[in-house]
């Protein structure tokens, strides 16, 4: 008996000093807060991609914090100068989405350099030294989307695209897209500068139909020409006569597609994106026994087209006030 009870006093005496231990442990971890860095501050498709990593971040365990930066306008000045601030920061790890393929180049190297994990997610600066990108092989989205036009138009039509110069991902998309209708009667006969923004969109598609009255599409390479294409048909009297494919879930395009001005959208995953971001920031600060191997260079979080029958989740995207 006075064996069992030795015995017992011992498990008992080593749970109390594991829950010290793990008690000290959680008070004083370290804090270690990894970055999100977007060209556009506001956007609901960042807005989704933020909230995938903090959901990874509370995964990760109680220690790990995450913050929201970028500019609120379209530019990748910023985007580098909020690396370098995070940089001076010492965070543990940078997600960041390139708003043009080279300006972010400087600041990503500056902090792989320092040991900061970087993994870019949406449009990638393919030539900086980050670690992993993380997102849509644009190329075959847009070539998902070509594909798709074809069956809209019934493999025979004419398409006007709304891009704007500068990101590496929209070139992308549209070589994809063109490569998409290959084989088809479909073909590109204009491409306008949209210059980013859905009121440039709208004046930019409007000329496009104007010039070319022919269309029987317009294909929008990323968000803000979706709602721009749908005020430019009306302009030129054409709604219901020309097919429109948004690309993402913006909640105009959402909007569109539910009454009927917009057939479909490009959807990508960027929940999917944030979440897998943090992952291998995180796992990039872990030590195994393939140190390096364990973040592969890319990952593929694909596409689908999405039509009205699919956009009810999206109608109500998540919404970060601080940012944090």
């Amino acid at each position: 008996m006075r064996g069992r009870t030795k015995s017992f006093t011992l498990v008992v005496s080593l749970v109390f000093i594991f829950m010290v231990m793990f008690s000290a442990g959680s008070v004083c971890a370290e804090d270690q807060t990894y970055a999100m860095v977007v060209f556009l501050k506001g956007s609901e498709f960042f807005n989704w991609a933020y909230g995938g990593m903090q959901d990874a971040a509370k995964l990760l365990g109680a220690d790990i914090k995450t913050e929201l930066r970028g500019p609120a306008t379209w530019d990748a000045s910023q985007e580098a100068r909020a690396i370098e601030q995070l940089i001076a920061k010492g965070v543990k790890g940078i997600i960041v989405t390139a708003g043009d393929a080279t300006t972010l180049n400087p600041a990503i190297d500056k902090a792989m350099a320092r040991g900061i994990p970087v993994i870019t997610f949406d449009s990638d600066a393919p030539d900086s030294q980050r670690l992993c990108f993380a997102g849509t092989n644009n190329y075959e989205a847009g070539k998902v989307a070509g594909k798709s036009m074809v069956e809209w138009l019934n493999g025979e039509g004419e398409v006007g695209i709304s891009t704007f110069p500068g990101p590496n991902h929209l070139v992308e998309r549209i070589r994809g897209f063109k490569d998409g209708l290959a084989g088809s009667k479909v073909k590109v006969v204009a491409t306008c500068n949209d210059e980013g923004k859905v009121a440039a969109a709208e004046s930019a598609i409007t000329a496009m139909l104007q010039a070319h009255p022919e269309i029987d599409a317009v294909f929008a390479a990323h968000g803000n020409p979706g709602p721009g294409a749908v005020a430019a048909v009306k302009n030129v009297g054409k709604e219901g006569k020309i097919q429109i494919m948004g690309f993402d879930f913006g909640m105009p395009v959402v909007e569109g597609i539910d009454k009927g001005q917009i057939r479909g959208t490009v959807g990508q995953n960027p929940y999917l994106m944030g979440y897998v971001g943090m992952m291998m920031a995180w796992a990039a600060n872990q030590k195994t026994r393939v140190d390096g191997m364990h973040v592969p260079p890319s990952i593929n979080t694909g596409v689908r087209i999405l039509t009205k029958e699919d956009i009810g989740v999206y109608k109500s995207p998540p919404a970060f006030v601080s940012g944090k």
